[in-house]
């Protein structure tokens, strides 16, 4: 089964069960303020799973946790 991916380009609100780990923080919100390939480098993990894959058993990442993901949760 595929999980919904977007593009680094295309903006989307992240899951609200989406955390991250970066020098500018813990929380994917504000993330359009990163500098650009940010979210390359960054740690991130589900807060239903307190691992690195969703409740779906696909991993996380700001580009997969978007709308039309089954265990996705708007903020």
């Amino acid at each position: 089964m595929s999980t919904p991916e977007m593009s680094a380009e295309t903006k989307s609100e992240p899951c609200r069960c989406l955390c991250a780990k970066n020098m500018y923080g813990t929380s994917v919100r504000f993330s359009e303020t990163w500098p650009p390939g940010t979210h390359e480098s960054t740690s991130y993990w589900c807060l239903l799973t307190q691992g690195p894959a969703g409740p779906d058993e696909h991993y996380v990442h700001l580009t997969r946790c978007v709308p039309g993901r089954a265990c996705y949760n708007a903020l």
